[in-house]
């Protein structure tokens, strides 16, 4: 693909004086649901296309297509350069630099390539059947997917920016209702890797099913204020409403809680969060972001010390620093825009076993409804409905549900004293997180 983004390169020089960045994308994409043993639905897409940057008196504008010919890349540019000259000029907009050398991570695995739909249908019924096989009480699971996909990425600007680089990724999901005494609860488990030889469709499916039928019987518990153990799932959800007000743009716009916070306390020492663009793991690896700034890790929260914030190009000239390599993209369709790559939360493993039998009386947090939209990151204040197990005398007792956990992001990061031994990858982003031990939380019952 770098001949059609040298023609485009070539079509740019014939139009005059700018800074011109091409960025291309091939990637295919496949999907498998099944529902009651049988196939419902068995899906295929591909997705190749150009988008071009040009940065010209201090305007940018941009254009993409998917129409490949010489015609066709001729006409993006021009309208790319039309844009330019009709964006108002901004003295923090401008192309990077190559930034050194890439990281060295390859988020691509062959075997994705080499597997038939018949794997993949296979792998899909393996999960449901898990689910089912794993309790009486599993009337129905609503949903059982398989997905994987691959892709290619490539870049060239006028400014000496050259890469490309392939990724993969694939993941099992189940979401499972279990029944009892007419009362009905779900459950949801992921499996996630770069080829299917790397997901656990039995476990992800008697994880579901288990999520679910340790909620029935769930009712109102007393409102308190008490210690709750968040599981990786409820975790991670918290984590990425804090990640959005961890990127420079947000902070730059007055919409971050963490604005005017650097180098202050604000989490508890037990606390770190780093975003690690280049982890061999990391379902959001890569060795060079979508502006071809190299992928690096960067501490956000270290000892509970708030360490720094995420930056794209645009951003980084605007606070007079360097792009974090956090200037990411959907598609060719997009501009790169400060994103996370993978986020990390580390600290301290402790056994989950020994943090229940060290609390006297709290919550295992289960499930949370509305974290995105309950919490609110820039005054951090947050309520929410949570379904879970109550603790008391160090032991899990009775399912609870229809009760809310309410407070504020930064007390609730203070109030941090444990993370589990349970870390995990969880999709919907990239997060990799343990459970987390908070003091002091409010929890709304009866």
């Amino acid at each position: 693909m770098f001949g059609l983004l040298d023609t485009a390169l070539e079509c740019a020089g014939a139009l005059g004086d700018a800074d011109v960045e091409v960025y291309g994308e091939r990637s295919t994409s496949r999907r498998v649901k099944v529902y009651g043993g049988e196939v419902e639905q068995l899906t295929a897409a591909r997705r190749t296309g150009l988008g071009v940057r040009v940065v010209r008196g201090g305007a940018a504008g941009y254009a993409y297509t998917s129409e490949l010919s010489p015609e066709g890349v001729d006409v993006v540019v021009r309208r790319a350069f039309e844009h330019a000259a009709v964006g108002d000029p901004d003295e923090f907009v401008a192309l990077p630099e190559p930034g050194g050398v890439p990281a060295d991570v390859d988020p691509y695995d062959a075997r994705v390539e080499g597997v038939s739909d018949d794997a993949r249908v296979e792998l899909a019924l393996a999960v449901e059947a898990a689910a089912r096989a794993a309790d009486p009480r599993v009337k129905t699971v609503e949903d059982t997917i398989y997905a994987d996909g691959e892709g290619e990425v490539f870049l060239a600007s006028t400014t000496g920016v050259r890469g490309s680089y392939r990724a993969s990724q694939c993941y099992g999901f189940a979401y499972v209702l279990a029944e009892e005494k007419g009362q009905v609860e779900t459950g949801i488990s992921f499996t996630v890797g770069r080829a299917l030889p790397d997901l656990d469709p039995e476990a992800c499916g008697a994880e579901a099913a288990a999520r679910a039928c340790r909620l029935l019987g769930a009712r109102k518990c007393p409102s308190m204020k008490a210690t709750v153990v968040l599981d990786p799932f409820v975790a991670a959800s918290v984590i990425g409403v804090l990640s959005s007000a961890l990127t420079a743009d947000a902070v730059q716009k007055g919409r971050s809680l963490f604005a005017g916070r650097e180098g202050q306390a604000v989490a508890a020492a037990a606390f770190s969060l780093t975003d690690d663009g280049r982890h061999p793991d990391g379902l959001d690896s890569a060795p060079f972001d979508g502006e071809g700034t190299p992928s690096r890790r960067t501490p956000l929260v270290a000892g509970g010390v708030l360490q720094g914030f995420l930056y794209d190009t645009y951003t980084a000239r605007k606070a007079g620093r360097a792009s974090t390599g956090n200037g990411l993209r959907g598609s060719y369709q997009a501009l790169p825009g400060v994103h996370p790559t993978n986020l990390l939360v580390e600290g301290a493993a402790t056994p989950v076993d020994e943090i229940v039998t060290g609390i006297e009386r709290g919550v295992l947090v289960t499930d949370a409804v509305g974290v995105h939209s309950g919490a609110n990151p820039v005054s951090g204040e947050f309520s929410v409905g949570i379904s879970g197990v109550l603790i008391e005398s160090g032991r899990l007792t009775t399912p609870v549900r229809e009760v809310t956990l309410a407070g504020d992001l930064l007390g609730m990061l203070r109030g941090v004293v444990a993370t589990g031994d349970d870390a995990r990858w969880v999709p919907g982003g990239s997060i990799l997180t343990p459970s987390l031990v908070i003091e002091g939380m409010a929890i709304g019952g009866t």
